[in-house]
This record gives structure tokens, C-alpha cells and sequence, in this order.
């Protein structure tokens, strides 16, 4: 079974065109693109340990200790402010969770448009609920577990920093696990976003088409992914490839706008045929391992009925 690349994506973009301009219809832009820009909240996508010492030649790890009682004198001004920078971490991270859970309900919403070639948002909202709510534990859990295993990864291969101060020796050792923890940390971080990657392009809309949790789903998903490992790297690949192009468009259309389409939902809207587009193609490109999978028969079915 030979996998494309260009066919889903052009099969995407005509689906597109029948979506968004036959008929044009601006109060379905505008509805979708919301949406969309729900949808998309949390995909943009410290200090408060310790910090680098230095002595007089700004060598790290090395430190004159002869100011070491104003150095505790601040430390207590400092525990002051330590009710107050909780309630400010607290307050955030609240934030950034009722983020993520709209997020994760939108996304279903937006795929359930697309799919249906329509523009709600309540009734979707309450049908999808449970899908949705899934989702959002799930990419609790994720978020999570990586912030955890990266902090294990700092602890292992950065804490060594510490002896640099010792002998010359520990300190070519230090310098060496530093190197390696940044190459796990980048492989770490290559494999956190294929994962980001899989979970939007492929598991969320496994979870819509058989009303499936997120775990559930993953593990419908897997078999196809330990089958033919290499269309999903490369789609990967051609998905990093296909976003620097965006990026390219994007800056130049904010040149041509004086930034008018990087305002929040105003952008998605104007470019909301390549939001549309996206989210279609690897639906498209999911339906090549299985003939059953097509989300879009009911939809075109239903379409067809209806004219």
C-alpha cells in the first residue's frame, strides 16, 4: 500500500473550497474561525531554583562566600514575597488549565464543523462533552509527565554543574554530561512533539469518528503506527515543512496588514482556509491505512440528503 502526501493534501483543499466558498457566507466564517481559535488556544504552545554563582572573573559555578550574611539578609526579605508569588503561580496555572479545557472541547466542536460543513458552537459543545473532557484529562496527564521528565533529565545532567568548582577533572565531566543531557533533552523534545503531533492530526479525530476515550483511542491508533512507522515520521516532517511555508505567509501577509492578522481570532479568520485545510488533510491522510475510516461519507451522505 503505497502512502501519498499530496493527494490528501489536495483532497483537503478542495474539500476546503466546498467548505468556506461554495457559497461564501461570512456569518460561517466567522462561527468557524471562533472555533478554530478555541480550538488552537493552547498550540501557540525557569527560574525559582538556584542560580549560577560567580567570583570576580565571572567563572560559574565558583563563589566568595565573604558576603554570605547579606546574602541571608536578602533571603529573608525574599521569604516575604513567597505567600504572594504562590497565589500568582496558583492564579496561572488556573488560568492555563480553563485554557487547555476549552481547547480541548473546541477541538471536537471545530473537527465536528469542519467534518459536517457547518458552523455551530452550542449544540456541539454539549454533545461532545465527555470527548472533549477526555481530552483534557489526557493532555493534563501529558503536560505533566513531560514537565517531570524533563526536571528528572535537568536533576541528572545539569546538577553535576555544581562540581565545576572542585577540580578541573569533575569539571570536563560536568561540561560532558551537560552535552549529553542537551541531546537527550532535544530527542526528548522531538518525541513530546510527535506525540503533540499524532494526538491532534490522528487521535482526536479516531476519538470522534468511534466515540472513544483519549487512552482508548491510542490504543486504536498504535497498531497502524508500529505497522508503518515511516509514513508517520515523514508526515511529520511534511507537516514541519508545510509550517515553515505558513510562517513565511503568515509574516508576509502581517507586512501587507501592518500586523492586522496577528490580532487574536481576527487572524484565524482571514486565514482560516489554511486552519481548514490542515484539519482536513490529516484526516485525509489517516483514511489511507484504513478504507473505514473515511469521516467524511455520513457527512457527504448527510449533505446530499439535505439538498
Amino acid at each position: 500500500m503505497n502512502i501519498a502526501f499530496f493527494e490528501p493534501l489536495n483532497r483537503a483543499w478542495e474539500k476546503m473550497k466546498r467548505i468556506l466558498w461554495q457559497p461564501f457566507d461570512l456569518a460561517k466564517w466567522l462561527v468557524l474561525g471562533f472555533s478554530a481559535w478555541l480550538a488552537g488556544l493552547m498550540d501557540g504552545a525557569g527560574g525559582g531554583g538556584w542560580k549560577w554563582m560567580a567570583d570576580d572573573n565571572d567563572f560559574p559555578g565558583r563563589c566568595n562566600l565573604n558576603g554570605s550574611g547579606e546574602a541571608f539578609r536578602n533571603a529573608g526579605e525574599a521569604f516575604i514575597w513567597l505567600p504572594i508569588i504562590f497565589v500568582v503561580i496558583m492564579a496561572v496555572a488556573a488560568i492555563l488549565l480553563l485554557i487547555l479545557w476549552l481547547s480541548s472541547r473546541a477541538k471536537f466542536i471545530y473537527l465536528d464543523n469542519v467534518i459536517h460543513n457547518r458552523a455551530q458552537i452550542v449544540e456541539p459543545w454539549h454533545r461532545l462533552r465527555d470527548l472533549g473532557n477526555s481530552l483534557f484529562l489526557w493532555r493534563v496527564g501529558f503536560i505533566v509527565a513531560c514537565g517531570l521528565v524533563a526536571l528528572l533529565l535537568l536533576l541528572l545532567f545539569f546538577a553535576p554543574a555544581a562540581t565545576l568548582s572542585l577540580s578541573d577533572a569533575l569539571a570536563g565531566l560536568s561540561y560532558a554530561a551537560m552535552g549529553f543531557g542537551v541531546l537527550i533533552l532535544i530527542v526528548f523534545g522531538i518525541l513530546a512533539a510527535y506525540v503533540a503531533l499524532f494526538l491532534e492530526g490522528f487521535v482526536i479525530p479516531i476519538m470522534y469518528k468511534f466515540d472513544l476515550k483519549a487512552t482508548e483511542a491510542w490504543r486504536y491508533f498504535l497498531p497502524w503506527l508500529k505497522a508503518r512507522p515511516l509514513p508517520f515520521v515523514v508526515y511529520g516532517l511534511f507537516v514541519l515543512g508545510l509550517g515553515f511555508c505558513v510562517v513565511v505567509l503568515f509574516g508576509l501577509v502581517c507586512l501587507l496588514t501592518c500586523c492586522f492578522v496577528a490580532l487574536p481570532y481576527v487572524g484565524t479568520v482571514i486565514l482560516l482556509p489554511i486552519w481548514v485545510t490542515y484539519r482536513l488533510f490529516s484526516v485525509e491522510f489517516l483514511a489511507q491505512f484504513d478504507p473505514g475510516f473515511d469521516l467524511f461519507i455520513p457527512a457527504e451522505i448527510e449533505m446530499e440528503d439535505g439538498s
